[in-house]
């Protein structure tokens, strides 16, 4: 399972499901494989839509390049291994989206021992290098023995075939293995191919014959796709791979998880990973959207400013919605889906403002400066939620002094559901903390002797 440790740049020609060149959008991902000598191969996979590139032309052609920074971190020792920069090139005829409509796509592999290490990778355009992606994840690497059966990191690929050339770094045991780092499938996308390995395969360990399952779920755990392969033990270690029709599978995200199973042997081990289909309008697939989503703030927000603006959405976004969001690993994923989830409940589609965010952040903020109570913050409190939700009441009766009940207020929405109110009490005297006691919106708390409430003492 000897591999070079290369670099190559590969054109794949594909449909994109990419961006304008007004911004740069990398896909990483990564596998890790038994090496020799008991360390591991860490395999590092991107790709970048070509489109998305500055271009300059030079004579006939026009040339581009993506760089490459990669570095990995020994975490415990706090010690760079690795760190290395590389360029890929890109030159084309033909700088227009129907023309240049290729995804660049690479693959780096590194020599690991038994440890737990930061990835860092940082993609850039050459011609423009504000222009950049970032992907950052913690990798525990362990050893790798024959004491048990274990099946390694599964890689998603987008084409398997036989292959002569042993020194492309695509290549793996007699295959040319060409990565799809965004895990995304779907619109021109139909198989999803795959390729794994299995350790530990010995007499003492597995029988003569053994079972792989292979299954495709929902984020539910309901099985969509099912299959076996029965499979006789030739040797130590084995390398599978394949692929499954995904055409009947809507738009959303799903787990790929293969088992072994050798029930005289009492086995059942497992590896599973996450994959997305794409296959609606919705979808991020025409020039209008493209453009719309390059020129929001989207492109430019970090991992962590993406993940505080989803915490803030917590009242609006729908189960199916929040295990999606959760279930997104790479930033570029996060991206499209706050712009998409906007985009969809904007008031104005036909403009490049997602107005519908600026109305929500503006009760949002509005909430959090009103309605802080004691050491919760603002839009986390009954008050603000409400506000949040359904905004400024038309008229607020307030009830902060009164002798024989406790504190009160009554909002009053005579515009939203044909008129409904809430009723909000003080729960302790004169700490300003309200909680919601009655309402007549149709998804809130109903209460209709809430007026006994009031008369108990404090």
């Amino acid at each position: 399972m000897k591999r070079l440790f290369a670099f190559i740049l590969f054109f794949y020609l594909m449909l994109s499901h990419g961006f304008c060149d007004d911004g740069i959008f990398f896909n990483f991902d990564y596998s890790v494989f038994k090496g020799e000598d008991g360390k591991s191969i860490l395999e590092v996979y991107y790709s970048v839509n070509q489109h998305t590139l500055r271009y300059v032309r030079n004579e006939n052609n026009f040339e581009a390049g993506a760089m490459i920074d990669i570095q990995i971190t020994d975490i415990p020792n706090n010690n760079i291994i690795y760190s290395n920069l590389y360029k890929s090139p890109s030159v084309v005829s033909d700088t227009s989206k129907e023309k240049n409509n290729q995804k660049l796509i690479g693959q780096l592999n590194y020599i690991l021992s038994s440890g737990i290490y930061k990835l860092s990778v940082y993609g850039s355009d050459f011609n423009d290098t504000i222009r950049k992606d970032i992907f950052e994840k913690e990798i525990t690497i362990n050893e790798i023995n024959s004491d048990t059966v274990k099946i390694s990191d599964i890689e998603f690929s987008t084409s398997i075939k036989k292959a002569d050339d042993s020194k492309s770094p695509f290549y793996k045991n007699t295959l040319e293995i060409i990565p799809n780092p965004s895990c995304l499938f779907g619109m021109n996308l139909n198989e999803l191919y795959y390729y794994l390995e299995i350790y530990g395969l010995t007499p003492n360990n597995i029988s003569d014959q053994f079972t792989l399952n292979y299954t495709v779920s929902d984020l539910n755990n309901v099985s969509l796709i099912s299959f076996n392969k029965t499979v006789a033990r030739k040797g130590d270690s084995k390398a599978d791979f394949g692929k499954i029709i995904i055409d009947s599978l809507g738009r959303g995200s799903y787990i790929f998880r293969v088992s072994l199973i050798d029930s005289s042997k009492n086995i059942n081990v497992f590896n599973e990973k996450k994959f997305y289909i794409f296959t609606d309008a919705k979808t991020l697939t025409n020039t209008s959207d493209q453009n719309d989503f390059l020129k929001s703030e989207y492109p430019a927000m970090t991992e962590k400013e993406l993940d505080a603006e989803y915490e803030k959405m917590i009242y609006i976004v729908n189960t199916q919605e929040e295990k999606r969001y959760e279930s997104l690993n790479a930033v570029s994923d996060k991206r499209k889906f706050l712009y998409e989830f906007w985009k969809s409940k904007d008031v104005n589609p036909e403009t490049q403002a997602l107005e519908s965010k600026i109305a929500y952040m503006k009760r949002f903020n509005e909430a959090n400066k009103l309605y802080k109570e004691a050491y919760t913050e603002g839009w986390k409190t009954d008050r603000g939620r409400i506000y949040i939700i359904y905004g400024k009441p038309e008229d607020v009766e307030r009830y902060p002094f009164e002798s024989e009940t406790k504190s009160y207020e009554i909002w009053k929405y005579e515009s939203i559901e044909g008129g409904a109110e809430c009723v909000f009490i003080e729960i302790q005297h004169s700490t300003g903390v309200y909680r919601l006691m009655h309402s007549t919106f149709r998804n809130e708390l109903k209460n209709s002797e809430w007026e006994e409430q009031l008369k108990t003492a404090y």
